[in-house]
């Protein structure tokens, strides 16, 4: 996979991120609860009460909101209400309303119209808590405080201890209970693509690295194909170039078609696990497409004083005439594969190399050339 595409599924996983959780991290926490704190100066009564926030109209404030409770006049709050009572200081009203006769939306309106902070709708003959819905959305774009609504007994024990003639305040304090479903589904969104992302990049970098290691390695019916041969005294083959020593009397020696023969202990973990090529030339074994247009490659794209893969190792500082290679436990000159015959030395290796090398007195003259300078100068006898 390309670094491009790459890069590409990256900033599409941050994208993701940013539409998603951002919204939900950075935006207002949603409370699923509401409790009411009530207590009296006079008698030193505390009271909290459990009751449920409306779907309309606006949330209560995360530090709560205190104030008078007052009994609604009429108690249904289904027409106008009479206002609160007036106060010198700056002290909200918070209004206690009945259930029934008129829909929630109306009953809040109307506390807001008639001046309340805020509205508490009581149930009658029950304790269960609901969820006061609204009917007509007219309504409800004009409502602006919050309410909630409280069972029966809780009114009971508010119009009994905590009304604004006994000295008495209350808090609405909202539950900010963690709605874990309000996170979850969306990170659980993002989680898996980020998830799925990752997983489908690191599978096709696995798929391309197996590949990879397939081109650069023989496999066990290519490695079958290059001959093996038993190391007698006399042949030319000298030492192995991977371990360094010397063959021994029936070592068996792979020969690769660059002529260059190593112990087959130390070249078959080379060509099967590391790569397909000589240690010493690096030239490969065998010719497939890929090697191919790799060469053509390199000729489109000629890099001066550049090395490949191909790269002798060892180098001559002075490359013999003829183009021949010369390296460690090779031939004299890098060809094909020789024959089985020619594996053995012939009978006249002797022959030939006393013939190519210098006599003592050619040694003499190469040790002492002033001696041949006097030997020049002297005359001739005839």
């Amino acid at each position: 996979m390309s670094p491009g595409i790459m890069r590409s599924l990256a900033a599409l996983s941050v994208y993701l991120c940013s539409v998603f959780l951002v919204p939900c991290l950075l935006g207002p926490l949603p409370y699923v609860g509401a409790f009411i704190y009530a207590y009296s100066n006079n008698n030193n009564t505390t009271m909290i009460f459990d009751d449920l926030p409306a779907m309309f109209g606006n949330q209560l404030p995360k530090d709560g909101l205190k104030g008078y409770l007052v009994d609604a006049k009429p108690l249904n709050a289904c027409a106008q209400l009479q206002p609160p009572p007036t106060s010198n200081d700056t002290s909200k009203f918070i209004v206690l309303i009945q259930r029934n006769e008129c829909n929630f939306d109306i009953k809040v309106l109307h506390a807001q119209q008639a001046g309340y902070s805020a509205a508490i709708v009581y149930n009658t003959g029950s304790d269960k808590l609901l969820t006061m819905g609204f009917s007509d959305e007219d309504i409800v774009k004009q409502i602006e405080i919050p309410s909630v609504f409280i069972g029966a007994t809780a009114a009971e024990y508010l119009q009994l201890y905590f009304l604004y003639d006994k000295a008495a305040h209350i808090v609405l304090l909202p539950d900010y209970a963690f709605p874990l479903g309000f996170y979850l589904i969306p990170f659980t969104g993002v989680v898996a693509i980020v998830i799925i992302v990752m997983l489908s990049v690191m599978i096709v970098r696995c798929i391309q690295y197996r590949r990879r290691l397939r081109r650069n390695r023989l496999t066990k019916d290519q490695l079958k194909k290059i001959p093996v041969h038993k190391f007698k005294k006399g042949d030319i083959y000298d030492v192995c170039a991977i371990c360094l020593e010397e063959y021994e009397e029936a070592d068996k020696l792979r020969i690769l078609p660059c002529s260059h023969a190593y112990h087959c202990k130390c070249v078959d973990p080379w060509l099967t696990q590391t790569k397909k090529t000589c240690p010493v030339c690096k030239q490969r074994p065998f010719r497939s497409d890929d090697d191919s247009e790799s060469e053509v490659e390199e000729e489109n794209n000629p890099e001066v004083g550049g090395s490949s893969e191909r790269t002798p190792l060892l180098s001559p500082s002075n490359p013999p005439l003829g183009g021949g290679v010369h390296s460690f436990g090779s031939m004299e000159e890098s060809g094909g594969i020789i024959p089985q015959d020619d594996y053995y030395a012939s009978e006249n290796e002797d022959d030939s190399d006393s013939q190519c090398s210098p006599s003592e007195g050619d040694t003499v003259q190469l040790l002492n050339p002033s001696a041949n300078e006097e030997q020049s100068r002297s005359p001739i006898n005839i």
